[in-house]
């Protein structure tokens, strides 16, 4: 009786829901109807859940990774059910124009619920969902500007990306997410020749964090759309008045971390090529990142500590146990940053270095000396040592 009884109420909730929000769907170009029905859907019972895990609602922490589930949360619903309303709610998305998403609360509510369905096991519910992800995004102006939003919708596409089962989808969840930081770049990167705002930069650096996450998850079905989503974001033009100060977070919060963990699965791969790869790919992330911005990276008093962690890490990989391609490829990669950046200038001061009685040029051939011997001696990297000594300490004159 108890157990038959709840199967009973759960049906009639679930079917209660899906009415609402099929209403919700259908009234959409009615002034006001959605707004009104995405309120009421946080008087519903909270916990779609499926395998992507729980969906963060308005009151969870915006860390990327769900999180618990707040008064708005998401109604229950099957993947049958959820398949259903995804497909009409993308019709109608993809058709209305971004009608009736007048307002931040209630074009986040239509979101949540979107990332929910697309995460769904039913395939064509998943399908729907993401279809109908992708058209709020393209018409979150019509609620509110992306960057305000953001700390919200970010974890939600990131929910998106990892619910992907296929390469194919992986590809387009990560696609949508590159937009996104596309338009946020275009929104608020200093236009009107400012500094960008500190909001701004936090924004920046948590979309470069998430592509990062995504790039060391072993779930994901194509690793590789994360990370050349990241290297573009990392060598794209520099958007307006963007200072050295923000590449700097962006190696130190994420280019190195990133490194850092692709280091660590590497001992505990089960798919060793594949980890090999990305490995590669990730050297090749940080010499390209590091040298489209070698000239603001120079002007900083800093640069000594991150070409040093630079070496380091880069150091760390050509000494990555059991790897006949980083041992060949490492070497050849530190020899063109270190040719690029001789012919840049960045080896001819005289000054010494922070708190050290070296000049730059000193303090890079002895780590590379110790990292990688048969550099140092190369025909094409011996003036480098040898063109800057530190300067003469003035003379004391005679009492």
């Amino acid at each position: 009786g108890g157990e038959r009884g709840g199967m009973f109420a759960a049906a009639a909730v679930e079917h209660a829901s899906h009415c609402v929000l099929r209403l919700a769907a259908r009234l959409t170009h009615r002034e006001g109807a959605v707004e009104s029905t995405v309120r009421l859907l946080g008087r519903l019972p909270a916990g779609f859940t499926d395998a992507a895990g729980d969906v963060p609602g308005p009151s969870a922490a915006a860390d990327g990774r769900g999180g618990r589930r707040g008064e708005g949360g998401l109604p229950v619903l099957s993947p049958k059910a959820a398949a259903a309303l995804g497909a009409e709610m993308a019709a109608m998305l993809l058709a209305g124009g971004g009608a009736g998403l007048a307002t931040r609360g209630t074009w986040l509510g239509l979101v949540r619920f979107a990332a929910a369905v697309s995460a769904s096991a039913d395939e064509r519910g998943a399908r729907a969902g993401s279809e109908a992800l992708s058209s709020l995004c393209s018409h979150s102006a019509h609620a509110c500007p992306l960057h305000e939003s953001l700390p919200e919708l970010w974890p939600l596409l990131l929910l998106h990306a990892r619910a992907c089962r296929t390469p194919a989808h992986c590809e387009r969840a990560v696609g949508l997410m590159a937009d996104v930081h596309a338009r946020l770049r275009e929104e608020t990167a200093g236009g009107g020749g400012e500094a960008p705002s500190e909001e701004w930069r936090a924004d920046w650096l948590l979309v470069l964090r998430g592509f990062c996450s995504l790039c060391l998850d072993t779930r994901l079905p194509c690793r590789d759309a994360p990370l050349l989503a990241l290297q573009r974001a990392v060598l794209a033009g520099d958007p307006p008045a963007l200072p050295p100060t923000v590449w700097a977070e962006a190696f130190e919060q994420a280019v190195f971390p990133l490194l850092t963990e692709l280091l660590r699965q590497w001992v505990a791969a089960t798919d060793a090529a594949e980890q090999e790869r990305l490995m590669l790919r990730g050297v090749t992330l940080l010499s390209k990142a590091f040298l489209h911005h070698l000239s603001g990276l120079l002007s900083l008093r800093s640069f000594h500590l991150l070409w040093l962690r630079a070496l380091e890490l880069l150091e760390q990989f050509l000494r990555a146990p059991q790897s006949e391609l980083l041992a060949e490829a490492v070497p050849e990669t530190l020899k063109n940053m270190l040719l690029v950046m001789g012919a840049s200038g960045a080896f001819e001061s005289r000054a010494r270095v922070g708190d050290t009685p070296q000049t730059l040029a000193q303090l890079t051939a002895a780590v590379v000396e110790t990292m990688c011997p048969q550099l140092s001696g190369s025909p094409d990297l011996a003036g480098l040592w040898h063109e800057a000594q530190p300067a003469a300490a003035p003379a004391v004159a005679a009492a």
